[in-house]
């Protein structure tokens, strides 16, 4: 009788590590993030009164 193998058990001796493309975006992310808090800043201080 066949025996059915879960999908995962092939390669178990390597590790999926994390795509290459990873660090990229999260950089990317990162100056999003930056981006739209200096742009926030900026319309903060230009609305400010005094």
């Amino acid at each position: 009788m066949a025996r059915f193998r879960p999908v995962g058990s092939k390669g178990r001796g390597k590790r999926a590590g994390r795509p290459q493309g990873a660090a990229g975006c999260v950089v990317l992310i990162l100056l999003i993030m930056v981006g739209v808090m200096v742009f926030l800043y900026l319309v903060m201080k230009s609305n400010a009164n005094g």
